[in-house]
C-alpha cells in the first residue's frame, strides 16, 4: 500500500521538528527520506511508525487513516541503525519474538522464520544456538530485517541502517535490501544521510532541509533538475562560485565530475575578449566557460582532482588527465551548470 502525508507538524516545545509535509510514497517503491543531520527526515520517520504524535496533519496507509493509532496497530516493522537485537537471545528467538507477540503457532513460527533468514542469507542450521554478537555487523543488521520482515508489515521503515558498517559491506547490504524489498513488494521508507545511498537504492527521493521538503522526485530529476539552491549544491560532489552573470551577481553550483579542464597554453592569455562585468565567465555553444588558475592537485588514483581558483574563489574539478599548475579555462555542460540568484537562494 501506499503512504499518504497531509500536512503534517511536528514540534518539540518551541522548536519545528517537521513542517507543512505533504507528500505520497508510491506503493511497492522504496522512497529515500535524504538530508543533513537536524533536517527532519528521522522525526518524519518516527511520526510514520508512530514513535512520535503528529501536532497537526494526517497520515494514511493505503485507506487507512493512522495519524492516531499505535505503532502495533499500523502494521509497520521498523529497522533501526543499531540493530536492537537482544543479546540474551538466540537468533531464531530475535526473529521469531513478534511472531511469538501475534500468537502464531510454533511450528509455523520455524518455518516462517527459516524462510525468512535464508531470503536474508543468514545460515538457519544453527539459528537456535548462535547468538547476535557472534555475527558480523553485516549479519546482524540483516538478522535485524529479517526480524521486521517475518511479521509480514504493510510499510518497512528503516532508519540509516547501514551507517555503522564498512564500505564494502554497505555496498553488498544495499543491493541486498533493494533486492529483498522488490521481492516482497513491500512498501519501503529509508532514511540516510548518504546521498550515493538514497540515489542509488530508490524509486522516489525526498530532500529535506530545516523541517521542510526542498525537492521530491525520482533519483534522475532530483540530481540532473534540482529546483533549488540547497538540493544543487548538497547532492553529488558539489562547488559553489559567485560570478557577474546576466546582469547579477548569482551563485553557480559546479559538480567537480561534470566539469573539464583545459591549460591555457603559453602564448594564449590574453586572446580572449570578456566582456566587462562578467568576471571570468563567458559562454560558448553548449558551455560555460570560466577563466582560472590550477593551484594544488590531488591523485585519487584512476584521475586527477584539481584545485582552481576562479575569481578568488576555490572549486574542485575531476580530470583523467595530468595538467601542470597555472593558467586554465573550466567547460562546464550548460546542461549541467545550476545558476541561481544571491537573493532567492
Amino acid at each position: 500500500m501506499g503512504i499518504t502525508i497531509e500536512g503534517l507538524f511536528k514540534h518539540y516545545g518551541k522548536k519545528r521538528g517537521i513542517i507543512d509535509i505533504n507528500l505520497q510514497f508510491p506503493k511497492g517503491g522504496l522512497t529515500a527520506i535524504v538530508g543533513p543531520s537536524g533536517c527532519g527526515k528521522t522525526t518524519l520517520l518516527r511520526t510514520l511508525a508512530g514513535f512520535l504524535t503528529a501536532d497537526e496533519g494526517r497520515i494514511s496507509f493505503g485507506p487507512r487513516d493512522v495519524t492516531h493509532t499505535s505503532p502495533q496497530q499500523r502494521k509497520a516493522a521498523m529497522v533501526f541503525q543499531h540493530y536492537a537485537l537482544w543479546p540474551h537471545m538466540s537468533v531464531f528467538d530475535n526473529v521469531a519474538y513478534g511472531l511469538k507477540l501475534q500468537k502464531i503457532p510454533a511450528k509455523d513460527r520455524e518455518t516462517r522464520v527459516r524462510e525468512v533468514l535464508e531470503r536474508v542469507e543468514i545460515d538457519t542450521s544453527d539459528m537456535t544456538s548462535r547468538y547476535p554478537q557472534q555475527y558480523s555487523g553485516g549479519q546482524q543488521q540483516r538478522i535485524a530485517l529479517a526480524r521486521a520482515l517475518v511479521v509480514q508489515p504493510e510499510v518497512l521503515l528503516l532508519d540509516e541502517p547501514l551507517s555503522n558498517l564498512d564500505a564494502k559491506v554497505r555496498q553488498r547490504l544495499r543491493i541486498g535490501i533493494r533486492s529483498i524489498q522488490q521481492s516482497f513488494g513491500i512498501t519501503a521508507v529509508y532514511v540516510t544521510h548518504d546521498q550515493e545511498e538514497a540515489l542509488s537504492m530508490a524509486d522516489y527521493v525526498i530532500v529535506m532541509n530545516e523541517g521542510r521538503v526542498e525537492q521530491a522526485g525520482t533519483p534522475e530529476e532530483i540530481y540532473q533538475q534540482p529546483s533549488t539552491y540547497f538540493t544543487a549544491q548538497f547532492l553529488g560532489e558539489s562547488h559553489t562560485i559567485s560570478l557577474y552573470y546576466k546582469g547579477s551577481i548569482q551563485k553557480l553550483v559546479i559538480r567537480s565530475g561534470d566539469a573539464k579542464v583545459e591549460p591555457i597554453l603559453e602564448g594564449n592569455q590574453n586572446k580572449r575578449q570578456i566582456r566587462e562585468g562578467q568576471e571570468h565567465v563567458w559562454e560558448e555553444d553548449e558551455h560555460f566557460v570560466l577563466d582560472g588558475v590550477i593551484r594544488q592537485y590531488l591523485f585519487m588514483g584512476s584521475y586527477y582532482r584539481y584545485m582552481v581558483e576562479i575569481g578568488g574563489q576555490p572549486i574542485f574539478v575531476d580530470d583523467d588527465l595530468f595538467l601542470e599548475m597555472g593558467p586554465c579555462t573550466v567547460k562546464v555542460p550548460k546542461a549541467k551548470a545550476y545558476w541561481f540568484n544571491v537573493d532567492h537562494s
